[in-house]
């Protein structure tokens, strides 16, 4: 049997799994913080961050489409939406910092200066 039919057969599968159970950790996690906070600005920042990688993940586990272009420009987007979001609800830690520069020099790198 070849390496490809192996990850075939046994791999995608756990993969897509996995994927899956984080997901419903995330949607999990999203109910018992607005339980437990109520509907704040706060707590809906980190809920639509959430749920904006939980589903760009699960697009590009399912769709198989993480090599494109379009799947960087929105993780990029993404990693500005959560530093800005943890900016935001006042963590203005470097880790925060990091994120939205960090963020916006891969998403402008990627738009700009890939071929």
């Amino acid at each position: 049997m070849s390496e490809s039919t192996i990850y075939e057969r046994y791999g995608k599968p756990i993969v897509k799994g996995i994927v899956v159970f984080l997901i419903s950790v995330s949607l999990f996690g999203s109910y018992s913080l607005i339980s437990a906070q109520g509907v704040t600005l706060g707590a809906l920042g980190a809920i639509v961050v959430t749920l904006y990688i939980s589903a760009l993940v699960f697009y590009g586990v399912f769709w198989e489409d993480m090599d494109s272009r379009r799947f960087r420009l929105a993780l990029y987007f993404g990693v500005i939406l959560w530093g800005g979001e943890r900016f935001l609800s006042g963590d203005d830690s470097l880790f925060s910092i990091v994120l939205l520069l960090g963020g916006m020099g891969m998403f402008i790198r990627e738009l700009y200066f890939q071929k």
